[in-house]
């Protein structure tokens, strides 16, 4: 017989508030017996608060959205649409330089919210005496290459979905290129071997240096792969011990592993590149042995589902970048051109999302949602659909081979080919690709992820982060040759992330663990471990607690209806110029010689 004991509220999960129990019975009181049809209501007003707070599935996601962006990319068009509207370079005033017309793309092709619509405005007609109204209508804005309006200008060049991690892809293949030179340096593999280092072989020991955070420790185990490896005699033939993290160089444990070389058979070495897999239990080695793969997104909303606007009294850091043009490639004189504007916007997604229904890649209710920014492309500037890459795919000084032909194309968008509303001379020739919108239940790629077993939860190794690019014909600022290694295959572009992280309820960061046969009283996230023998699973807070460590949630709460605000920081990056894309270590400085100071 299986023993039962009712416990305090205050040890439902640890640091739990604690609740009034005692039974209070006064003699004289005149309560009487509920009768057959009578209901039983919560008097105590937080207590139903309490109820109704914990039991509601609805949020409502709406938030700030801040573009942080900065246009450097110039070149040149020989489509006259684009080229008219190019920001110069000088003023268009030189027109003997061959160069006079070349500039960069203006704003509105990577704007929230578009400026540049048609539509209709009434000018007003002075006079001195009165009379029948008679509007005077004049159109606005062009639609010699596609037609936007007020309507559809939030919707152009971006488009906004809630996503929740439906499953996990660990077949996913990615390459990740050393020095760009196809070879020794470049390494094919899929998500589930593992995080790529680069060996470095001294005397004694082998430091292993991954460009992201490896999340192993010392003392616990690396299994190895990607090489000819003979190691320890374990049912792999490949883990070793972690003998210690980091070097000389500022918070380098992160991303540095060292391990001695007696652990290793003589006569066997490492690749210039290897993979490895964080293992917390040599004696149970599969069982602990971390899982790799990629997220798979699936999509909550459609296209129209959310609502953009402006947002006033903000104050940006930088300053709007515009000027008058003298005269442009279409003879107009006195235009004004915008390279820079700092945008931020206001999104809101009209229904609440009820989280009732879904089940993530770890087989239980959700606890967090996606807000997903696509880029759409509507005027067609760009190759689409856009690549999917991760941090280790991004280089300072190369283009990662990972990015070369159409394979890491994002699989889930699908896009349209138009060829502009003008047939006159310059805007003929020109095809254009501009992206579908999505429907519900779409499937996008998303992080690469850790998950271990023993500690039931997920670590972010890399979010994802989609490449655009400009074909050569319609804008060419030299992404065939701007950085080492890019090519017609693997041009240089602009990257950005677009899936952001929205949490709806908060899993204990302490790991629960019981034996027992009451299987239908576990939690839903409950996992049963045969090695120990028992069942594992991590508590789900309540709404309104956050534990000493910040860990909770406590979002407003009204109408059935909880109320989660999510500021995003729109980062769009030019890969070109973009300087920190290596391990985020950085060598101490070097007095005598400023200019020794690289990355690592």
């Amino acid at each position: 017989m299986e023993k039962k004991q009712i416990i305090l509220p205050s040890k439902k999960f640890a640091n739990a508030d604690d609740q009034e129990l005692d039974l209070k019975l006064n003699l004289d009181n005149s309560d009487t017996l509920m009768r057959i049809g009578d209901r039983d209501i919560i008097l105590d007003i937080d207590e139903l608060f309490y109820k109704e707070r914990n039991e509601s599935i609805n949020y409502k996601i709406y938030g700030k959205l801040k573009m942080v962006f900065r246009n450097l990319y110039s070149g040149s068009t020989d489509y006259s649409y684009l080229k008219s509207r190019l920001y110069l370079l000088g003023d268009g005033s030189n027109i003997q330089d061959n160069t006079v017309f070349d500039g960069f793309l203006p704003y509105d092709e990577f704007a929230f919210l578009r400026k540049d619509v048609y539509r209709e405005v009434n000018l007003p007609v002075t006079g001195d005496t009165l009379g029948t109204f008679t509007p005077n209508i004049v159109k606005s804005g062009s639609t010699a290459h596609t037609t936007v309006t007020p309507i559809s200008a939030p919707y152009q060049n971006w488009n906004l979905y809630l996503s929740y991690v439906y499953s996990g892809d660990s077949e996913y293949k990615i390459d990740y290129t050393l020095t760009g030179i196809t070879g020794s340096t470049k390494i094919s593999f899929t998500a589930k071997d593992g995080i790529p280092f680069r060996v470095t072989n001294y005397k004694t020991y082998y430091e292993l240096t991954s460009p992201v955070e490896h999340g192993m420790s010392e003392g616990e185990h690396i299994v190895l792969s990607g090489g000819t490896l003979t190691g320890l005699s374990n049912s792999t033939g490949s883990t070793f011990y972690i003998n210690s993290v980091g070097n000389e160089v500022f918070n380098s444990k992160k991303y540095v592993i060292n391990i001695f070389k007696s652990q290793i058979k003589t006569g066997t070495t490492l690749s210039t590149i290897v993979l490895g897999k964080r293992c917390k239990d040599f004696t149970n080695i599969i069982a602990s042995t971390s899982q790799y793969y990629i997220h798979k997104h699936k999509t909550l909303t459609n296209p129209g589902g959310y609502i953009m606007d402006s947002l006033g009294f903000e104050s940006p850091v930088f300053e709007d970048e515009k000027k008058i043009i003298f005269e442009n490639s279409n003879g107009d004189n006195d235009v004004i051109v915008e390279r820079n504007r700092m945008e931020s916007v206001l999104y809101d997604f009209k229904e609440p999302l009820k989280l009732s229904g879904l089940t993530n890649n770890l087989g239980f209710s959700p606890t967090n949602v996606f807000v997903t920014v696509i880029f759409r492309n509507g005027n067609g500037y760009f190759n689409y659909p856009p690549k999917v890459g991760y941090k280790f795919n991004f280089h300072d000084t190369w283009i990662d081979e990972h990015f070369d032909g159409i394979t890491s194309n994002e699989g889930g968008l699908n896009s349209n080919s138009f060829t502009g509303n003008t047939n006159l001379a310059g805007y003929t020739g020109f095809t254009f690709l501009s992206g579908q919108t999505l429907s519900i239940g779409s499937i996008l790629n998303g992080a690469f992820v850790e998950y271990n077993p023993k500690e039931m939860t997920e670590r972010i190794v890399s979010e994802s982060f989609h490449k655009i690019t400009n074909p050569t014909t319609i804008f060419n600022y030299g992404q065939t040759s701007g950085s080492l290694y890019a090519s017609a295959t693997n041009l240089e572009g602009l990257v950005y992330q677009p899936h952001y992280r929205i949490k709806l309820r908060e899993l204990s960061p302490y790991t629960e663990t019981a034996n027992t046969n009451d299987i239908f009283n576990l939690p839903e996230n409950a996992k049963y471990d045969p090695y120990d023998k028992v069942w594992r699973w991590r508590d789900i807070y309540d709404h309104g607690y956050v534990d000493p460590d910040g860990f909770g949630t406590d979002f407003p709460f009204m109408n059935g209806n909880h109320y989660v605000k999510a500021n995003i920081n729109f980062y769009l990056r030019n890969e070109r110029y973009y300087k920190n894309k290596s391990d985020g270590i950085m060598s101490f400085i070097d007095k005598n010689n400023k200019n020794n100071n690289s990355d690592c």
